[in-house]
């Protein structure tokens, strides 16, 4: 598909997953803190964010396809370490079945792309075996079908990446004396859908042919299998509450894919500098938005 189809068809899948896709990663999000609902906590989820999206604008600007999630996480983490200490962290249970908590969180992002890489590896190793007696009539129907996996993964990812925003905004409502028992809200969905909507049509190429073309060159089969791979994973975290790091989960299925055709193949150099942007990014974000508390209470109290 050209550029612009890819766009149109991801946004309005994104945007669909955004307002069908449930509210279990939303209240994972909410579960990793039990502040108060009180107006105090609304500086640490300003300082959080801040921190979060200018993390997400360095890496876009080296393009390196790092994750808004572990920023969201570590900045919202370092905001409420500087304004309580650990005692308003929740870190619950590091179970790998029933984790909860901050450990859900981090259990998540750090399985799922390993999930995502033998995903990739098995989806390519079953396509090729499937259609080892294939010919070119069948290459349509593997387009087609590239159609549908990129339609699935949007919608997953809509129902996963959206959900983060959308707990923050449901802990800033908490904090201020609302409260809905009925669920999330139509307008937080669709103010997160059209966001990330808006987000993906604004198409940085950049990290696009890093993840493209960057990690191994693909074809047909070997796109389809690390999409197939891709929306699974991040399908299944979307409905168990899981906040995946969609573009780990994505770039690591593509690894596995390479590996699968050769481990030659795949240019580890360019996965080695995303690996250190995952890990580096948690930390980053924390730290940042553990010094930008102080400056946040700061304008706010002249503000008001």
């Amino acid at each position: 598909m050209s550029p612009h189809q890819a766009v149109i068809l991801v946004a309005i899948c994104e945007l669909a997953g955004a307002l069908f896709g449930g509210s279990a990663v939303c209240g994972t999000i909410q579960a990793i803190t039990n502040w108060p609902a009180q107006p105090s906590l609304l500086p640490v989820l300003i300082s959080g964010l801040v921190a979060a999206i200018a993390w997400n604008y360095i890496t876009r600007y080296l393009k390196v396809p790092s994750s808004s999630t572990h920023a969201l996480v570590g900045g919202v983490l370092g905001a409420l370490y500087a304004a309580g200490g650990l005692k308003y962290i929740v870190w619950g249970r590091a179970d790998l079945i029933h984790p909860t908590g901050v450990m859900k969180v981090v259990i998540t992002l750090f399985v799922s792309p390993l999930v995502g890489f033998v995903a990739g590896f098995l989806v390519l190793l079953f396509g090729v075996v499937a259609l080892s007696r294939a010919t070119m009539r069948i290459a349509p129907g593997v387009r087609w079908l590239q159609w549908v996996a990129t339609a699935v993964l949007g919608f997953a990812h809509g129902a996963n990446d959206p959900q983060k925003s959308m707990g923050i905004i449901m802990l800033c409502l908490y904090a201020v004396g609302h409260s809905f028992p009925e669920g999330i809200p139509i307008y937080v969905r669709l103010a997160s859908g059209l966001s990330i909507a808006l987000g993906v049509a604004s198409l940085a190429p950049g990290i696009v042919k890093r993840v493209g073309s960057g990690i191994f060159k693909m074809r047909s089969l070997s796109a389809l299998s690390a999409e197939a791979a891709s929306a699974a994973v991040v399908l299944f975290g979307s409905l168990t509450g899981g906040p995946v790091a969609a573009s780990q989960v994505i770039s690591s299925s593509v690894m596995g894919v390479g590996s699968a055709v050769h481990v030659k193949n795949v240019h580890w150099m360019v996965a080695k500098d995303m690996l250190l942007a995952w890990f580096l990014t948690i930390p980053c974000s924390a730290v940042l938005s553990y010094g930008l508390h102080g400056l946040v209470l700061h304008w706010l109290e002249k503000l008001l």
